[in-house]
């Protein structure tokens, strides 16, 4: 058994360059992607810093800051005006509020586009986001779309999802959300005083989140395994697993707010993220848990109701997942597979998707064939993979069986964190056909080979087995 550099297994984001040596050491194929940003401030009283960080960065003074409407304090003062009085002092600031239409401001072209004429008719020599996972995603993008060279620095407001330390920005694309390749901020700040501010419940939705690191990355793993992606590499999980395992069994003391535990949460979040950006795919930290996510985003948008937090969503999406894969793990039987009936046709498949997903507009159906369609192609591709998957059953359970983690115990650790194990605990509630639908059709989302395509390959991702992970998760107080 290798045992994991342990640089990457407690790697520190605040020390990149110590983590970038570890990440050099442990890819002789060079497969890994580098980390195109400057330095990730985790610390109290961080935002002290922003006028020297952006004077370190530019020597312009226009600076754009960008932020939606939600409210965040530092103090009993806003936040956002605090840091525009704090940088006013010294350069030339433009504040770009983006509404936040009916409550939820999404990451679509126009929001960016708007963010990308600001930038030139201001001729921002610096963009500063502060907020959630969309402010930056949306600063991403744009800032890329411009000029990458313009140096990007991130406020994070809560600990609320990975999304702050990586080069990709979560896009809605007619009505589907992409992974976009687009750029790194240069600097991520993270005070812990505003963190320890910020709603309880948008910081226990960046727990969820990185709960996904007990599913996600088998998942990917599996992928890989089977021919269906050649990214996959130890360095991107090592990062993740073993700080994430100490938070998972610190899930009490964060619902007592514990100052320790916060920090804790705030580096295995940014080193979800960095672990995407390492990987150049959001594999690492996001599998079947993420995409029933996405489903239940896209059947919000056409229900015209809120989103739920991202975050919680994905935690009960783990506890799913968790589910399948231990029912995977005990009772699957690689000689009972009817190789021939494993790999549909596309004649099949193809008005399975639109009746999945036309329901939300055309285009939206359209985009998701596109992306399975592919998948498909592959899947029939790699039948000797498969072929060899399967003899090679064996080993490759006991491999898994040694990073899942239990639905038992994942859902006995929300509860002490205090998060929920419900979709109908979210705010808003997710009825139980929106989230069966969700189940039911995540695998036919997006190109992306995920524990649900295997199911559903081998016969059992189907209606009764979505009722049977129902009522597994209903004996754990958790699902529905």
């Amino acid at each position: 058994m290798i045992i994991a550099d342990p640089r990457l297994i407690y790697a520190d984001p605040r020390d990149l360059d110590t983590l970038r040596n570890a990440l050099k050491d442990n890819d002789p194929e060079g497969k890994l992607c580098p980390i195109l940003m400057d330095q990730i401030y985790i610390q109290k009283k961080a935002i002290e810093l922003l006028p020297e960080i952006i004077s370190e960065h530019t020597r312009g003074k226009k600076i754009l800051m960008v932020s939606d409407m939600t409210p965040y304090f530092r103090g009993k003062d806003s936040l956002k005006e605090q840091i525009y009085y704090l940088l006013s002092q010294n350069f030339d600031v433009l504040w770009l509020t983006l509404d936040n239409h009916d409550h939820v401001l999404h990451a679509v072209d126009e929001e960016s586009t708007r963010i990308q004429e600001v930038i030139r008719t201001h001729q921002a020599d610096c963009v500063l986001g502060i907020g959630g996972g969309t402010i930056t995603d949306l600063c991403k993008d744009a800032s890329h779309a411009v000029d990458d060279s313009i140096p990007l620095i991130i406020v994070q407001t809560a600990l609320s999802v990975n999304a702050f330390s990586d080069g990709i920005s979560i896009m809605l694309k007619n009505g589907v959300k992409c992974s976009l390749p687009t750029r790194y901020p240069s600097v991520l700040v993270i005070d812990l005083d505003v963190i320890e501010q910020a709603p309880m419940e948008r910081n226990l939705a960046g727990y969820g989140d990185v709960l996904a690191t007990w599913t996600a990355p088998v998942d990917w793993y599996l992928s890989y395994k089977l021919g269906m992606n050649n990214t996959y590499n130890d360095p991107s999980c090592d990062i993740l697993r073993t700080q994430n395992s100490e938070l998972l069994e610190q899930s009490a003391r964060l619902a007592a707010k514990d100052q320790e535990t916060f920090e804790l949460l705030a580096k295995v979040l940014t080193l979800s993220g960095l672990a995407m950006g390492i990987a150049g795919e959001s594999s690492p930290s996001s599998g079947t848990e993420h995409i029933i996510t996405h489903l239940l985003d896209m059947a919000a948008d056409k229900q015209h109701r809120d989103v739920a937090f991202h975050g919680a969503q994905v935690s009960i999406g783990t506890i799913f997942t968790a589910i399948a894969w231990d029912i995977l793990l005990n009772e699957f039987d690689p000689t009972s597979v009817d190789l021939e009936k494993c790999f549909p046709t596309e004649k099949k498949m193809k008005p399975m998707v639109y009746e999945s997903f036309e329901w939300i507009k055309k285009e939206t159906a359209d985009e998701c064939w596109k992306g399975y369609q592919k998948k498909l192609e592959n899947w029939k591709s790699n039948k000797e993979n498969f072929k060899k998957f399967l003899r090679n059953w064996d080993i490759i359970k006991t491999e898994i069986q040694n990073v899942v983690v239990s639905p038992q115990h994942l859902c006995e650790q929300m509860r002490a964190a205090g998060a929920p194990t419900h979709y109908s605990q979210m705010t808003p509630s997710i009825d139980e056909k929106t989230a069966r639908w969700a189940l039911r059709n995540c695998h036919l989302y997006r190109n992306r080979f995920t524990l649900s395509d295997l199911l559903f390959y081998i016969g059992w991702w189907n209606d009764d087995f979505i009722e049977r992970l129902i009522q597994r998760a209903s004996e754990l107080d958790a699902g529905l």
